[in-house]
C-alpha cells in the first residue's frame, strides 16, 4: 500500500519538470529526483506526526484547495527556483518549519548525503518536496472530497508503511525530538490563486504514472553516484532522456535469469507500460566486476535480452523495448564487497514517450 501511494506522490513531479529542476539547480537528474523522492515522503511522515491537531489539517486543506494544480511546473518555469521568496519556495519553506521545526536542517542533511546533494542545493529540494506534497493532497481533495478530518486518518494510516520506505539515516534524522513550532501555514497570495478545473487528456495521465517510477530510484539507498553520461554499451547508443525505474531487477553471479523476488517488480513495471501504450523502454542491463569486461559486457547485454523477453511475454509489443548491456560500468555498489556486488548484477529501465 504505502508503494503505490509513495508512487503516486511521486508522479506530481512530471518528467519534464524534474529534468528542468535538476538543470536549474546544477545537479544531476537522478540526484535531483532522488532527493525530491525523499524529501516528500519525509514531509508526509512529518506531516502524520501532527495529523491529530485539526487546526493545522484544516489550515492544509485550505492551502491545497487555494493553490492551482500546475503549481510547481508553473513555478519552475516562471524561474522561482532562482529566487527564495518565490511563491513556490516560501510555501514550501513555512511548512517545513511547521512539520520539522529546529531539526529540518539535520533531515535535510540526511536527505542530501543519500541523494548526493550538497547543502547549497537542499533547501530548494526540500522546499519543492513539500510543494509535492501540498500538490499530492490537493489532488485528493480535488478528487476525492477528502476533508480536515478524513486528512489526519489517511495521514495515521499510511504514516507506518511510508517511514518504512525510508533510508536510516532519514528516518533517525526524523526521529529526533523537534521543538515546538508555529503551526500556521503561510501561502502566499501569489501562489493561493482559484483553481483552475484541471483538465484530463491522455499525456496528462501517462506521464505523471511514468513519473511515479522515480519514487523507486528515489527511496532506495545508494553507495556510489551514478554518472550523468552512460558508457556506451553493446549497440553502440547511449539510452535516451526518461525516468528511471529502481534497479530492483537483480541476478545472481554470472547468472541471466533474473532472481524470483524480482518477478513482482517486474510485473508492475508491465502493467504500467501496456496501460501506457505511448511510452518506449530501453532496458540496459548491468553486472559486477567479476570476470573479463568482454564476458560482462555479453551477460549484461543477455539479462537485458531475457527481461525484455519477459515483458513481452507478459503482454508488452516488444517494439517499444530496446535492451542494452553496459557490462560492469556505472556500479552503484561497492564490487568490494558481496552486498555492493548484489546491488550492481541488475537492470535499469528508462522510459520515455515515443
Amino acid at each position: 500500500m504505502a508503494d503505490a501511494l509513495l508512487t503516486e506522490l511521486n508522479s506530481i513531479i512530471k518528467p519534464s519538470t524534474m529534468a528542468e529542476i535538476a538543470t536549474q539547480l546544477g545537479v544531476p537528474e537522478r540526484s535531483a529526483a532522488r532527493g525530491l523522492a525523499l524529501s516528500g515522503a519525509s514531509a508526509f511522515a512529518g506531516l502524520a506526526n501532527k495529523s491529530g491537531d485539526p487546526g493545522l489539517m484544516r489550515q492544509i486543506i485550505d492551502t491545497v484547495a487555494r493553490t492551482p494544480a500546475d503549481a510547481i511546473a508553473s513555478g519552475v518555469s516562471t524561474g522561482q527556483l532562482r529566487d527564495p521568496t518565490s511563491p513556490l519556495l516560501s510555501t514550501g519553506r513555512n511548512l517545513l518549519s511547521s512539520l520539522f521545526g529546529g531539526s529540518t536542517d539535520r533531515v535535510a542533511d540526511a536527505i542530501g548525503r543519500e541523494a548526493g546533494l550538497g547543502s547549497g542545493v537542499m533547501s530548494t529540494i526540500m522546499s519543492l518536496g513539500v510543494s509535492g506534497l501540498l500538490s499530492f493532497i490537493g489532488k485528493r481533495v480535488r478528487d476525492e472530497g477528502i476533508t480536515a478530518s478524513s486528512l489526519g486518518s489517511f495521514l495515521s494510516r499510511e504514516a507506518p508503511g511510508v517511514r518504512t520506505m525510508l533510508p536510516p539515516a532519514v528516518s533517525d534524522a526524523l526521529a529526533t525530538p523537534v521543538g515546538e513550532s508555529a503551526r500556521t501555514v503561510d501561502v502566499n497570495p501569489v501562489v493561493a490563486q482559484t483553481v483552475r478545473k484541471e483538465r484530463s487528456s491522455w499525456l496528462w495521465v501517462a506521464l505523471p504514472v511514468i513519473a511515479a517510477a522515480v519514487l523507486w530510484f528515489g527511496l532506495r539507498p545508494r553507495s556510489v553516484p551514478v554518472p550523468e553520461v552512460p558508457t556506451v554499451g553493446t549497440t553502440g547508443t547511449v539510452p535516451t532522456t526518461g525516468v528511471n525505474f529502481d534497479r530492483r531487477l537483480l541476478f545472481d553471479t554470472g547468472s541471466s535469469t533474473l532472481q524470483p523476488q524480482s518477478q513482482a517488480q517486474l510485473k508492475t513495471i508491465a502493467v504500467i507500460l501496456k496501460a501506457h501504450p505511448g511510452t518506449r523502454a530501453t532496458i540496459a542491463g548491468y553486472t559486477d566486476n567479476v570476470g573479463s569486461a568482454a564476458s560482462n559486457l555479453t551477460l549484461s547485454k543477455q539479462r537485458a535480452d531475457n527481461v525484455r523477453n519477459e515483458l513481452m511475454a507478459m503482454g508488452v509489443d516488444g517494439s517499444r523495448l530496446t535492451a542494452e548491456g553496459y557490462g560492469d560500468t556505472q556500479p552503484v555498489g561497492n564490487n568490494a564487497t558481496a552486498a555492493g556486488r548484489a546491488m550492481n548484477r541488475c537492470i535499469v529501465m528508462r522510459v520515455a514517450e515515443k
